[in-house]
């Protein structure tokens, strides 16, 4: 196959998830001309605070198994935001049992703050209280109260608690309202799946039988864009709340992929061989009028929105061999970005928009790279074996998500952004392309 098409088709099937990634053999071997990323993590040290955190109490009809669900999805929530350090909710083994409500023994075992969480049932009227309390005065700074219905509301109400554990102490955001969106198996199909933001409640969005690929999240959190093959061909769907999919008509193009949404939900920038070759477009969702942004012999494909909404990153091998590249939103200002390794793809912004996640090759495996744009400093934050594809910002932007063979098919992981707290969140089949979606701290 000529180098170009080969490397055209490589790049294109690697972003629509058909293949895992692939490093094309006449690559395989070029000297890498802007020099070698380090495959070491470099982690920032985080203030952590010490919480306790006692089993949930149960009032009227609660059952233990549903107190104890609570208990575990909060106190897994806390852990995930890598905020705390958790104390033995049982008092450290010097707390007697009827201390465990009282803020001033706990910090006499070293808590600063304490957490404590009742459950009341009433048929199938449910009643979560959080309240946290400093220790050292025994000050009660949060008491609030969650209703739902049980048992489907339980897990969502200890996500609101968490929610609100967090910010009351640290300031910042939860995320553990979020979900992810991501493509699974399912026989020679593969379909668009949604998850929690912790791998728990799996259920299937799609069930066409062809293959739908790389959903992306709009702004709202309420919609998915997807590639899928529905017309034979891969062309735009649109996923509503309600579950209706709507076909979306760019024009022309054998190959109309990697959608991603302008951060205003009206607009789609993805890449389209229309022209004879793989180049960047825009696609206005509401009025259907469309602006080529890229005008080059190379690949270009991967486009990814800043979060301001007035540049775009993407993928091209227009300097030899795939790097990302920077333009405005209008297709001028254009420059490269990366210039370390010598295969980089698939660019994510982080929310705040300081920084850009990508995968790198590196010793013939991709890792996953952080560039912080103010100082230019890329830090690897995965190692070992396995491709790590894909990587997707969560909205507190403390998170990413991406997929990788590590454990010899692909899944779903999660990974803090200093390298730690690395979770596979997906078991059932083999998952690519996730997307996760914002914050919904509520």
């Amino acid at each position: 196959m000529h180098k170009d098409l080969k490397l055209s088709a490589c790049l294109l099937l690697a972003t629509l998830g058909l293949i895992g990634s692939c490093v094309p053999d006449a690559y395989s071997q070029t000297p890498d001309p802007g020099g070698k990323l380090q495959g070491t993590i470099v982690g920032t040290a985080q203030k952590k605070y010490a919480l306790a955190l006692p089993p949930v109490a149960m009032l009227g009809g609660a059952a233990a198994t549903q107190a104890g669900e609570v208990g575990d999805v909060v106190r897994g929530d806390l852990d995930f935001s890598g905020s705390f350090d958790l104390l033995d909710p049982n008092g450290e083994g010097r707390i007697a049992a009827t201390q465990i409500n009282d803020p001033k023994a706990w910090a006499s075992v070293g808590a600063q703050y304490l957490s404590l969480l009742s459950l009341k049932l009433e048929g199938t009227n449910a009643d979560l209280r959080v309240q946290v309390f400093e220790t050292t005065a025994g000050e009660l700074w949060l008491d609030r109260t969650y209703r739902g219905r049980a048992p489907d509301d339980l897990r969502r109400l200890a996500h609101r608690a968490s929610n609100e554990i967090l910010n009351r102490l640290t300031g910042e955001t939860g995320i553990f309202l979020t979900r992810i969106a991501f493509v699974g198996d399912v026989g020679r199909a593969k379909e668009v799946f949604l998850m929690d933001y912790d791998g728990a409640r799996v259920r299937q969005l799609t069930k066409t039988g062809v293959i739908n690929l790389v959903p992306a999240w709009a702004s709202d959190g309420k919609r998915l864009a997807f590639v899928s093959y529905l017309s034979k061909r891969p062309q735009f769907h649109l996923l509503d709340e309600s579950g209706k999919i709507t076909q979306l008509r760019p024009a022309g193009g054998d190959l109309n992929v990697s959608p991603d949404w302008s951060p205003d939900g009206t607009k789609l920038a993805f890449t389209s061989d229309r022209d004879g070759n793989s180049e960047i477009y825009l696609y206005d969702v509401i009025g259907g009028r469309e602006l080529r942004l890229t005008r080059d012999a190379g690949i270009d494909t991967a486009p990814c929105w800043s979060p301001g909404g007035d540049q775009i990153a993407f993928t091209s091998d227009r300097s030899g061999s795939p790097q990302i590249y920077l333009m405005s939103a209008d297709g001028t200002n254009l420059r490269r970005f990366t210039y370390q390794g010598q295969y980089n793809e698939s660019a994510a912004w982080s929310p705040d928009g300081g920084r850009i996640a990508f995968m790198s090759r590196i010793e013939g495996v991709f890792q996953l790279v952080i560039h912080e744009l103010q100082t230019g400093k890329e830090t690897v934050i995965t190692t070992g074996r396995g491709n790590k594809e894909n990587p997707r910002w969560a909205g507190d932007g403390k998170h990413l998500v991406f997929s990788s063979n590590m454990d010899g098919r692909y899944s779903i992981y999660s990974i803090r952004i200093d390298g730690t707290g690395l979770r596979r969140l997906t078991q059932a089949m083999a998952a690519i392309t996730p997307d996760w979606s914002p914050a919904q701290p509520r």
